[in-house]
């Protein structure tokens, strides 16, 4: 028969939760190969393509709600 563990002290204070920042591959690359300021701009960039995905996917459901067909045969263009 297993005796209980014991539980920890009031004496004992809690540690802090440790705070890990992991967004992308950037961030296992180590500080020498890549710096933090380059790792936060991998990041930004990485915001910005998110946030053109989501300027065409809303782009589209409003195209979808309207029921607008899309033209899908050239026009011809005057050039001078």
């Amino acid at each position: 028969m297993q005796e209980p563990k014991e539980e920890p002290t009031a004496a004992a204070e809690p540690r802090p939760p440790r705070e890990y920042r992991f967004t992308g591959l950037a961030d296992l690359l180590p500080d020498w190969i890549l710096p933090p300021e380059g790792k936060q701009h991998v990041r930004n960039a990485r915001k910005e393509l998110l946030m053109a995905a989501r300027s065409i996917l809303d782009a589209a459901i409003e195209r979808q709600e309207r029921g607008t067909v899309i033209r899908r045969t050239p026009s011809r263009i005057e050039i001078e």
